[in-house]
């Protein structure tokens, strides 16, 4: 037994040593933070079983990696530790009786803050002036990185003091930063980041200065060394007073109770926050406490991150599919070996187009990385090529479509690959779930299950053929098939007929014309006014005139007019809705009498938090059939903020640039007012 514990020890201290220095020295990390801490894990319980096995060189001795020869090195005053951390709410009772049994002390108050994830730093001030910056390193020596540090705009080249200061933090690259760092990366063909941390890392770590300054770095700032200062919560107030960045995200906790609550709390804000976290620092905030304890090998006793469950994932490929929508687009699907990312199991994953296959160079059988964040569908990373199968091959994109056979198109300048043959049976079951969803025809039992069967039967075909569903029953019976019964079939022919009476802007968004959403077809029906004056449009080849619609570019009108240019697309909208010689199955509601007011016309507003009395999906149409634009991120022109409760980041921001803030009770009342 125990010498099949130190020969895996031995693996697995040369593997934990391979994967420190790709993620802490060359910033390209080929496993993800779950995988790596479930190996680290393994290493700790060994020694922890086999004390003898621990050596100077075990990656639980150390912290972060050697440097590079390309830069200074710069010796610690004090060593900057890491965390060590706890996955699970035993792991942070045993944290929090073992710090209150060094103390010798019943109630302990501890202050949390957000993990950052980023690149941890060093500054050093003299008499008020930046003089040193350097990198966390091996703990011990880290890397100068002063010139670099010196380009990040948010933080202080000069702070209020005559003696000699240390600011720790960690230098981040916020998601909107990061997102347009990687577009201007794919613009110019180079490859790019996987994750903001990444970024980062790697752009802090560049020999260039330059390089540096042309990427948008943060620095978050959470330590002083060398001012008197008895508490955590002192530090956090002193650095803001010195101009520094402090995350607004903490909490001072009197209780374990407490503190788990402030956990879910962020780890429910995670996905809203301008920045990537991937857990929750506990810090004891009384510091003559903090000096009592002392430090670990490794670890400060003080302290702990609580991780919160992953986010990435390393799992299999085990197959490509193609999936194809209502508009003809074909999307890859990568089928995966089921795997635990933050609680949910996740099975597939898109892989986008054939473009992005190609360029991240994904294959069958490929271990990969693949991310989730929030409600976000998953995604690919990238591949671990160092652990591809030699007989892997190039996945190679079919000419013709999975469904139907037809060859597929792809335009040039486009990225995406069409079926376009209009009867295909996929694209033709994708058009009437978009067609009864709720922003369109809203028809209760009609989910995607019941539309694929009644297609398959030859009982719905077309949109039509919905509304003679009823009057069809007679013949096939549809309270005799499995599944169905006469109270659901009841209640599926009464939500038909209610759906029967519909407003112009939701009968357009039905029709599925490309890039015709919601907004745009919104401004449609509000330009057209009415029904029949937007079928004369299309009578009379006079769509062009929507040019003269802000919001509506050429390329929108390109599409509706090519839409309509479709004999047979026309024939369905005027068997839906009539025109002089023909009687339709549906009432389109007249613009100027519809139920909705103007009262928000004009405005640009967003909501944070959660909603009490209606989903934020419902809140954001009253908004917009209410005339406002409804934006997802906060600036100069935003006119107020909807906040709800848990409201994270936006409030804040908000308040700082003070946009008016008004509750989700205040917003009704305006919808309401005539």
């Amino acid at each position: 037994m125990f010498e099949e514990k130190k020969r895996r020890h031995s693996e697995l201290v040369k593997l934990l040593s391979k994967y420190s220095k790709q993620y802490y020295i060359f910033d390209t990390p080929t496993i993800s933070d779950a995988e790596y801490d479930k190996l680290y894990n393994e290493l700790l319980t060994i020694e922890a079983e086999y004390p003898q096995l621990i050596t100077k060189n075990s990656p639980s001795q150390k912290v972060g990696a050697k440097t590079t020869i390309n830069f200074k090195k710069v010796t610690h005053q004090d060593k900057m530790l890491s965390l060590e951390n706890a996955y699970n709410e035993q792991d942070i009772s045993d944290f929090i009786n073992r710090v209150k049994k060094l103390c010798n002390k019943e109630q302990i108050d501890f202050m949390l803050e957000p993990k950052l994830d980023g690149l941890s730093a060093s500054i050093i001030y003299k008499n008020g002036i930046l003089v040193q910056a350097s990198t966390r390193g091996d703990g011990n020596i880290g890397e100068d990185i002063t010139q670099n540090i010196l380009t990040i705009n948010n933080v202080p080249k000069k702070i209020p003091i005559n003696n000699e200061l240390e600011i720790r933090g960690e230098v981040i690259m916020l998601k909107k930063d990061f997102e347009l760092l990687n577009k201007l990366r794919e613009k110019n063909g180079e490859k790019i980041f996987a994750n903001p941390r990444n970024a980062a890392a790697g752009s802090l770590r560049q020999l260039d200065a330059s390089i540096t300054a042309s990427r948008k770095l943060s620095f978050f700032a959470y330590a002083i060394l060398g001012e008197d200062l008895l508490y955590q919560e002192e530090v956090l107030k002193k650095l803001e007073n010195y101009g520094f960045t402090v995350s607004k995200e903490v909490k001072l906790c009197h209780s374990q109770k407490e503190a788990l609550q402030f956990y879910k709390k962020l780890e429910s804000l995670r996905s809203d926050l301008e920045y990537d976290i991937d857990g929750v620092v506990y810090k004891t905030n009384d510091f003559s406490l903090q000096k009592l304890m002392g430090n670990a090998t490794k670890y400060p006793r003080h302290s702990i991150a609580y991780k919160f469950p992953a986010q990435q994932a390393e799992t299999t490929i085990l197959n490509i599919t193609l999936q194809v929508g209502r508009t003809g687009n074909i999307t890859p699907v990568a089928e995966l070996k089921p795997v635990n990312i933050g609680g949910v199991i996740v099975s597939r994953a898109t892989l986008h187009n054939k473009d992005e296959i190609e360029k991240k160079d994904i294959r069958i059988g490929d271990r990969i990385i693949i991310q989730r964040a929030g409600d976000v569908i998953p995604q690919v990373l990238y591949p671990l090529l160092n652990r591809r199968s030699k007989d892997s091959t190039p996945f190679i994109f079919p000419k013709n479509c999975p469904c139907c056979g037809s060859e597929l198109f792809k335009e040039q300048k486009e990225v995406a690959i069409k079926c376009i043959n209009s009867n295909c049976p996929a694209q033709l079951v994708e058009k009437l779930k978009h067609f009864v969803s709720r922003q369109a025809f809203n028809i209760e039992g009609l989910g995607e299950q019941n539309i694929k069967f009644l297609f398959d039967k030859g009982i719905i075909k077309s949109f039509v053929d919905i509304f003679y569903l009823e009057e069809k029953n007679e013949i096939f019976k549809l309270e005799n098939e499995e599944g169905w019964g006469k109270q659901s079939v009841y209640n599926l022919f009464a939500s038909i007929n209610k759906a029967r009476n519909i407003t112009l802007d939701r009968f357009i968004y039905s029709l599925g014309i490309p890039q015709f959403g919601k907004t745009t077809s919104r401004l449609t029906a509000k330009f057209f006014g009415n029904y029949h004056r937007f079928l004369n449009s299309i009578k009379n080849n006079s769509l062009s005139e929507l040019i003269n619609v802000n919001g509506i570019g050429e390329s929108m009108i390109k599409d509706i007019q090519n839409f309509f240019e479709i004999k047979n697309n026309i024939n369905t909208l005027i068997n839906l809705a009539g025109d002089e010689n023909k009687t339709g199955q549906v009432y389109v509601t007249d613009i100027e009498n519809n139920q909705y007011g103007n009262n928000l016309a004009n405005l640009t507003i967003v909501f944070t938090g959660i909603l009490s009395n209606i989903s934020r999906e419902q809140a954001k149409i009253l908004a917009e059939n209410n005339g406002a634009k409804v934006s997802s991120s906060i600036s100069k022109k935003t006119s107020f903020v909807i906040a709800g409760d848990n409201a994270g980041q936006k409030l804040q921001k908000a308040q700082n640039l003070g946009i008016k803030i008004i509750s989700e009770e205040e917003f009704l009342k305006l919808i309401e007012r005539t």
